[in-house]
């Protein structure tokens, strides 16, 4: 699997012929995904109705909380409420074996029952720059509770990934350009920080 990170909240993750994106920052970067999932419905990133143009090809777009089927991979939509005029979402998704958790665009930490259905993670992406999504220490607490393999910090505004590793009592990794990883690379409840530059 190999991930990288595109600034803000987009994330591409590959393995083999199969890619996905979150939270592309605009329709052109499409081009060779199977899927795309959006974090905020109606997504501030895209022009008004491109899901349902595109939805009869690919990529397919996932923007409602529920359960999909893409290639064999599974994803798990699960609402979080409203920020502003948007919904947010909140995914987990297992591809290769390995389970990943996008955060998306929290505000505040979310209920025990989304909690549950993102649980043994193996790799999450959270937000970690503080105002005016998930606050940092709101984020570490969440970090230390879900107990992933990997935390992949986003939506870092001003902030550092070093910020958040401190926050989180961690030592983050260097900053890498991608992150090419496999099931058994990963320790479980390590919540090793990696840091991916955009």
């Amino acid at each position: 699997m190999v991930i990288s990170y595109q600034g803000g909240n987009y994330v591409k993750v590959s393995a083999g012929s199969l890619t996905f994106l979150v939270d592309p920052a605009d329709e052109r970067s499409f081009r060779g995904a199977q899927f795309v999932l959006m974090t905020q419905e109606p997504s501030p990133f895209l022009k008004k109705g491109v899901g349902e143009t595109l939805a009869l090809r690919e990529p397919f777009i996932i923007s409602h909380p529920g359960e999909y089927e893409v290639q064999n991979i599974r994803i798990t939509g699960y609402s979080f409420g409203t920020h502003d005029t948007a919904t947010d979402i909140t995914y987990r998704v297992v591809m290769e074996g390995i389970s990943l958790g996008f955060l998306g665009h929290l505000t505040r930490l979310p209920d025990q029952k989304m909690v549950g259905g993102l649980a043994d993670l193996d790799i999450l992406f959270v937000p970690g720059g503080g105002k005016p999504w998930l606050q940092e220490s709101d984020a570490a607490k969440l970090v230390r509770q879900l107990e992933p393999g990997i935390v992949i910090p986003t939506l870092l505004t001003k902030k550092t990934c070093d910020s958040f590793a401190k926050e989180l009592g961690a030592k983050p990794s260097a900053p890498a350009e991608k992150l090419v990883i496999k099931k058994k690379d990963i320790v479980p409840k390590a919540s090793t920080v990696i840091c991916l530059a955009s």
